[in-house]
């Protein structure tokens, strides 16, 4: 268990509580809508407190868990739109929802990574009520990050200089905040996701030590799924990849140090 799966272990036993009074909130309002669907403000209140423990999730960088609530959000959110045509299915499996998410995290705080696939049933289930292509295990697995990466996967024949990296990766990331602020907005995804791609691939031709070279790796291809619509372009996504400019920036003050001394396992897992 590396320190960074420690620091959300710990987090997570100060927001717990927090977390399960507000999915208590999310399910009474939702048991107040379902006696009375007339009255929307009840739904709205359900989808805010959903959004609410989406956030803190994402605070404690658990993204499995975030993941879950965020289909469940976006399921309220479609009632609330009138886009759901099975509505007393779709209530009974966001309250199945609300029963889950608690046990989920017990499970996290026992020691259990936070790799949702005993949810998979259940995300499946909330993507199957707004018509949403269903998810497989392969999409929620835990890679083994001891392995070897791919031979195409290289770095540079001999480390660069520190000054030389330090001064090439802040080059790039000014061109990869850019690209980020641009696909926040929404502005042409392809093209920029396609232009933040690019940019990890220079990271990781110009990174020797293995584990900052993989994170590169990992996410040229998470943006590469992006670009081809084989991953949504969700608020989690966005934020993992936020934190890979966090890596980055990483790299430009301590060099390629900062990776020997915190390998980005977790974000890389994560991504």
């Amino acid at each position: 268990m590396n320190s960074n799966y420690e620091i959300d272990f710990t987090t997570l036993n100060w927001v717990k509580q927090e977390l399960e009074d507000t999915l208590k909130q999310a399910r009474q309002s939702l048991e107040s809508y379902v006696e009375d669907p007339q009255d929307a403000s009840l739904m709205r209140f359900c989808a805010s407190y959903l959004h609410q423990v989406q956030g803190t999730l994402r605070m404690v960088e658990l993204y499995g868990a975030a993941m879950v609530v965020e289909e469940m959000e976006r399921l309220a959110q479609a009632l609330l739109d009138g886009k759901v045509r099975q509505t007393e299915e779709a209530y009974q499996i966001l309250m199945r929802g609300m029963l889950q998410v608690p046990d989920y995290l017990d499970r996290l705080q026992s020691g259990h990574r936070d790799i949702p696939i005993v949810l998979l049933p259940l995300l499946n289930d909330l993507r199957a009520c707004r018509g949403e292509k269903l998810l497989t295990e392969t999409a929620l697995f835990s890679p083994d990050l001891s392995r070897s990466l791919p031979a195409n996967v290289s770095g540079p024949e001999h480390a660069l200089p520190e000054p030389v990296l330090k001064a090439n990766a802040a080059r790039l990331r000014m061109a990869f905040q850019l690209g980020l602020l641009k696909w926040f907005k929404g502005e042409d995804v392809s093209a920029n996701t396609a232009r933040l791609a690019l940019i990890l691939d220079r990271l990781q031709a110009a990174t020797a030590q293995v584990d900052g070279r993989r994170l590169w790796w990992v996410g040229g291809g998470l943006l590469d799924a992006v670009r081809a619509d084989k991953v949504e372009s969700s608020v989690s996504v966005k934020l993992l990849v936020g934190r890979v400019d966090r890596e980055i920036k990483n790299l430009v003050d301590q060099g390629e140090a900062w990776f020997v001394r915190q390998p980005p396992l977790e974000l890389t897992k994560n991504l």
